[in-house]
């Protein structure tokens, strides 16, 4: 292990400690009495129809991404949605988040486009929805009262995702133009994942998945404060889903246990709700979205099994190099 691997390593080891701490002190300080009882009121029902409503988030999520593979290669659209579903359930195994990895890995052996080329268009994917987040989420304050540094930090992460999306439009216009030291290389492999920037039609179907994909995952947070007896506005839907996405941007242990929890807990504190009642429904809410997650990546996992068995015998399964693909 390299000095600066051993650094990321001791970084990441303090981060989760941090949150870990978080989280302990919180739980000391609730009355589990209440909480226990808060689950015993929860409408299973209404649980049951939010769990299922957000099966088809993760499927427009990948539909948003297909947008942007196929400026670069013809993928069919099932290719990325099922990468998607395994990436997440790999998540919830896997710690920092690391299905990224697994579904840039698996959409690299299914397309046979490079590892690198593939992560550039996640990295692509993942700055479109950021961008498409922030604006969504620059609303709250005009719809609810939110503490200033919530309102500053939506400001600020807007500002930020417009920032990215230039960078990698600039990047994709000037492949001969990359920043100086040992990511130069891993910078030019990724240019051909960022084709898709300079396509105005890819990027506006991917923010329209995206934008797509957050109203269903406002509708489920809606149902879901709704079945924990909490406001289940679209309102305090936004700021528990931006709660949640504000969390899970620190380094997470595997399903993001304890980042969730703290970022949807405390964003319903911070609007004035009760404690326990917002630990609650921040555990409820995590299962509800882990428990599909897993079902339908296990679902389509045997896809990917098919089509390596396929490729091992020579008929459909092929790598190819790092080598930007001209557009």
């Amino acid at each position: 292990m390299t000095a600066r691997q051993r650094a990321f390593f001791a970084i990441r080891i303090v981060a989760w400690l941090a949150v870990g701490g978080c989280v302990i002190v919180f739980a000391r300080r609730l009355d589990w009495d209440q909480v226990f009882t808060s689950f015993e009121h929860a409408d299973l029902g209404l649980a049951l129809l939010a769990a299922l409503a957000g099966l088809p988030c993760t499927a427009l999520q990948g539909l948003r991404w297909s947008a942007l593979v196929k400026a670069v290669r013809r993928v069919p659209r099932h290719t990325t949605v099922a990468a998607m579903y395994v990436g997440q359930a790999a998540s919830a195994f896997l710690p920092m988040r690391a299905g990224e990895a697994v579904r840039t890995e698996l959409l690299a052996r299914a397309s046979g486009m490079g590892r690198a080329t593939s992560l550039g268009t996640v990295a692509l994917d993942h700055s479109v929805n950021g961008l498409v987040m922030f604006a969504l989420a620059a609303l709250l304050p005009a719809l609810l009262p939110v503490p200033r540094w919530m309102a500053v930090t939506l400001w600020a992460g807007m500002a930020g995702a417009l920032a990215l999306i230039g960078v990698l439009v600039w990047l994709a216009e000037h492949p001969e133009v990359h920043p100086p030291g040992r990511l130069a290389g891993l910078v030019s492999r990724m240019r051909s994942g960022l084709i898709a920037a300079r396509n105005p039609r890819a990027v506006a179907q991917a923010a329209g998945f995206a934008a797509l994909s957050w109203m269903v995952e406002i509708s489920v947070a809606m149902l879901a404060l709704a079945a924990f007896r909490l406001p289940h506005d679209v309102a305090h839907a936004m700021g528990v889903l931006f709660g949640v996405n504000l969390a899970l941007a620190i380094p997470s242990p595997p399903a993001s246990l304890g980042n969730f929890e703290m970022g949807a807990g405390l964003a319903l504190a911070a609007f004035g709700g009760k404690t326990e009642q917002a630990a609650a429904f921040a555990i409820g809410y995590h299962a509800l979205q882990l428990l599909p997650i897993l079902v339908m990546g296990g679902l389509m996992l045997p896809f990917f099994r098919r089509r390596e068995n396929s490729g091992n015998s020579g008929t459909q399964y092929r790598f190819t190099s790092d080598t930007p693909v001209r557009p």
